[in-house]
């Protein structure tokens, strides 16, 4: 890595911002297609626990990747993993969207699954990308880059919600937006870090801990148990966050047309306005641990989470609705990038596999949330299931309440 004549690191500030850019291309591409869900889901002319079903196709193909993200990424680097993972991507919600334009909504499925197969490598790559840089920088980081996808997904929701007002065919719409998105990716790619295995994320009290290479390099891989009571929690922190993103991204337009009476035209704009408050929490988040820790940060956060869901729910009104699903976007700002940086910190993994083994459980678990909340909707109500949902974000958070300072999860 080369110094400027100041003597700060060259390199490692433009892959910030290249990092910045890849989770931003990451989360506007598909968040275009989500913005539409409502007009997806008249057009297909399915009842809602159907709807649930193929909107989880997206998670399905992350689930059914398994550790081929972490493998590939090793293989290939994750400069080529983000673009390779964003063409594919791409391809896939052109099918999605084909199989909405001829009413066959098999065909959507199968795009979201291959979708979502794409999604997982590019997660996966950004991720480990992101980390390094904030071990290159030495204090927290990988928030601020889970900003850039929270502004990308909040403009991907705006220019989808657009195109929906003015009218613009889905197939046209996505197949231009596809191409755009994968021209930034690749650009974004060439500012990566190299691979490197640097000093490791900061610890509780937002302080950076010992480089990593004070971990011996023969360091044994953890057990089966050992793992699981090593990842549980972290697995029930991403969850909780990325709970909030699939209300927002599948349920957040159902919910304020079906729900609160607005047209299914403008019912986008929930998932701009959450993911909208995701983004200025992400911002914040870096931070609020180095000066808080990540405890105190995750018991704020989760808390906020659960106030917002439960008011997102039962809120009487759009404006307060809307404003709940803005306290639980801030909420759930943090929840995920500390998991990944968390995971990557355990001794004894191969390289990305602790974002890999994350990103997959936290998949696989969530793989049923849609269906079950549109299950549970025909059964009882829209807002029913999503207070069952915060049930998963209560659970993270009375473990957060328990755990020991400096214990890792």
């Amino acid at each position: 890595m080369s110094t400027s004549k100041n003597g700060t690191l060259r390199h490692p500030r433009r892959a910030r911002w290249a990092a910045m850019l890849a989770f931003a291309t990451n989360g506007a591409l598909p968040a275009s297609l989500l913005a539409r869900y409502a007009e997806v889901k008249a057009e297909l002319g399915v009842d809602t626990a159907f709807f649930g079903l193929i909107v989880a196709g997206y998670a399905l193909g992350g689930m059914v990747a398994l550790h081929l993200p972490g493998v590939i990424t090793r293989w290939i680097g994750v400069a080529r993993a983000a673009s390779f993972g964003t063409v594919w991507i791409g391809a896939a919600l052109v099918l999605a969207a084909a199989g909405v334009a001829v009413t066959n909504p098999w065909l959507v499925l199968l795009g979201l699954v291959l979708a979502g197969c794409g999604d997982a490598v590019v997660d996966v790559a950004q991720n480990s990308q992101g980390i390094r840089v904030q071990q290159a920088y030495g204090r927290s980081l990988l928030n601020s880059m889970h900003a850039g996808w929270s502004i990308g997904a909040a403009l991907g929701g705006a220019v989808g919600t657009a195109a929906a007002v003015a009218g613009v065919p889905l197939l046209t719409h996505i197949g231009i937006w596809a191409g755009l998105c994968v021209i930034m990716m690749t650009l974004a790619a060439r500012g990566f870090l190299p691979e490197s295995r640097l000093p490791s994320a900061p610890d509780d009290a937002g302080t950076s801990p010992a480089p990593e290479s004070s971990v011996p390099a023969s360091a044994p891989a953890p057990s089966r148990a050992r793992m699981v009571l090593i990842l549980l929690p972290l697995v029930l922190i991403a969850v909780a966050g990325i709970s909030v993103e699939d209300i927002g991204t599948n349920w957040s337009a159902v919910l304020l047309s079906g729900e609160r009476g607005m047209s299914a035209e403008s019912a986008g704009i929930g998932l701009t306005v959450l993911l909208g408050a995701q983004f200025v929490g992400r911002l914040l988040g870096d931070r609020v641990i180095d000066a808080l820790g990540q405890r105190r940060t995750l018991l704020m956060s989760l808390s906020a989470v659960v106030l917002g869901l439960l008011g997102a729910a039962w809120a009487p009104s759009i404006t307060l609705t809307l404003t709940a699903l803005a306290l639980a976007g801030l909420g759930c700002a943090v929840t995920v990038p500390i998991a990944y940086a968390r995971a990557d910190a355990v001794p004894g993994l191969a390289a990305h596999s602790g974002v890999t083994w994350i990103s997959w459980t936290m998949r696989t678990v969530s793989i049923g949330l849609s269906p079950a909340i549109g299950a549970t909707s025909s059964a009882f109500s829209l807002p029913a299931a999503l207070t069952g949902v915060t049930l998963i974000a209560l659970a993270a958070l009375t473990l957060q309440v328990f755990r020991r300072p400096g214990a890792r999860g």
